[in-house]
């Protein structure tokens, strides 16, 4: 399987040759990972092959992202999924800074969300960042979800609490703006 994105970029499934790349290097990154929890327990290429293991025993759908050029510059997946209440969790995690603030996250997640809705019949897909993840809170209302809640003081970031922001959107939300 592999989703163009335009000229440049591409989906794919996520690979174990993937993890000797620049993979692990991401998840030591500070900037990176700012807002997740890789940056907090620094991961081994043991806890990698585990991790890749473990997406084909799990419902879980993990992407790579690709460019032309530079090869696997992140990843995205649908994770925590439900067919039994037809949801499921995106998150998406962009190794490669010189590919951010590009588009690329938009046109991956927009993918994602077609695959979500039209190939897995899910009815909601959802995903939760801190409140000061300016970035995430505007790819997020981009693609056209909306604010569901927020969990105070749900994550420790950078030495102070954070809220959590949840957002979601619907199939026939998302089919009215595709």
């Amino acid at each position: 399987m592999i989703y163009c994105l335009g000229e440049n970029y591409f989906l794919r499934s996520l690979n174990e040759t993937d993890l000797s790349g620049p993979y692990l290097s991401w998840l030591e990154d500070q900037k990176v990972c700012q807002y997740n929890s890789h940056g907090k327990f620094f991961p081994t290429t043991e806890s990698l092959l585990t991790y890749y293991q473990s997406i084909k025993k799990n419902e879980l759908i993990v992407w790579a992202i690709c460019h032309k050029i530079d090869g696997h510059i992140g990843n995205l997946s649908l994770q925590n999924i439900s067919f039994i209440d037809r949801r499921a969790e995106f998150a998406i995690l962009l190794g490669e800074k010189k590919h951010w603030n590009c588009g690329v996250s938009i046109l991956a997640i927009e993918k994602l969300l077609e695959h979500g809705f039209q190939k897995l019949n899910l009815e909601k897909i959802y995903c939760g960042t801190a409140a000061n993840n300016k970035g995430m809170i505007a790819i997020a209302k981009k693609i056209g979800m909306r604010e569901e809640g927020r969990r105070i003081q749900h994550l420790w970031l950078e030495g102070k609490w954070e809220d959590v922001i949840e957002f979601a959107i619907l199939r026939k939300e998302w089919l009215t703006i595709r």
